[in-house]
């Protein structure tokens, strides 16, 4: 039991390890967009919203088209679910309570992969 407990303690603080690197990419991001809008459309730093992020990530494509920021913050996203999903998986969860982390997924998928 202590291995497992050792095993999901590490799990879970790569999941904040990994959370606090997907805010600093998120603020980098926010930053780089901004420097190329005008003021009166530029996005604020704090706060995140399904419509916000939608429309940042469009702008962050249209105005740098080879950009890494989002596949990075992609990729920090899919980690962080697998840690998640792996330590629900060593709790004991069943299929299906993992298996909505997939949902999960798909949803990362086209909010930062899918052009």
């Amino acid at each position: 039991m202590t291995l497992r407990f050792a095993a999901i303690l590490v799990l879970l603080s790569c999941v904040g390890v990994l959370g606090v690197a997907g805010t600093i990419n998120q603020f980098t991001l926010v930053e780089a967009v901004n420097a190329k809008l005008p003021p009166n459309e530029q996005f604020d730093a704090i706060g995140s919203w399904l419509p916000k992020s939608l429309r940042l990530h469009r702008q962050y494509r249209r105005l740098y088209p080879e950009g890494g920021l989002l596949t990075r913050q992609g990729v920090l996203a899919y980690a962080m679910l697998f840690c998640i999903v792996v330590a629900g998986a060593i709790l004991g969860l069943g299929f299906l309570s993992v298996g909505f982390f997939g949902l999960s997924a798909l949803a990362l998928w086209f909010l930062y992969f899918k052009h």
